[in-house]
């Protein structure tokens, strides 16, 4: 006996609800291991492998802070028109005979610049600076014992900016 061709079953990959139980878990397997993959060929860890001497080096570089405002620095800091960087130091601390300047560009890390100030005979210190950008830089001089920063400071030719240890800079 053969059965009408009306009541033959058909096959399962014909039925919408077959698609709707297996597909879409098969679906979201596939977007699992999709994501996984990318999750392993782009992998950024935002963890530093030096967490804890990052942390250090942050404690040591703010006590640093704290010792120039203790010793009550002042920088006078001019960029001339012929590029040569001059720096004032004042304030309750016998002068090294150099000095670390390090300008932070805002946006560009090839632009930063890290220069060594040699003190003069005048007590001034000075060096010469490749061309610098007219943008708001931020900037740190420091010796082995202090630091001051201070941030968003434009150099315009010519001018003094004054910057005190401490003191908000924007």
């Amino acid at each position: 006996m053969s059965l009408p061709t009306s009541l033959k079953p058909t096959p399962a990959w014909h039925e919408p609800l077959v698609w709707l139980v297996f597909g879409i878990p098969a679906l979201t397997v596939v977007a699992g291991l999709i994501t996984v993959w990318i999750a392993v060929q782009r992998a950024d860890s935002n963890v530093a492998e030096d967490y804890y001497k990052r942390g250090l080096a942050i404690n040591r570089s703010l006590d640093r802070e704290a010792r120039a405002q203790a010793l009550e620095l002042v920088a006078e800091v001019r960029l001339s028109a012929d590029r040569s960087l001059t720096l004032r130091l004042s304030g309750k601390v016998s002068p090294p005979e150099s000095i670390l300047l390090t300008l932070t560009h805002p946006v560009h890390a090839e632009q930063d610049r890290r220069l060594v100030l040699q003190r003069g005979n005048d007590g001034l210190y000075r060096a010469v600076a490749a061309p610098i950008a007219r943008v708001a830089w931020d900037l740190a001089i420091e010796s082995l014992d202090w630091r001051i920063t201070a941030r968003h400071l434009a150099l315009p030719d010519g001018a003094q900016v004054r910057i005190a240890a401490g003191s908000p800079q924007h």
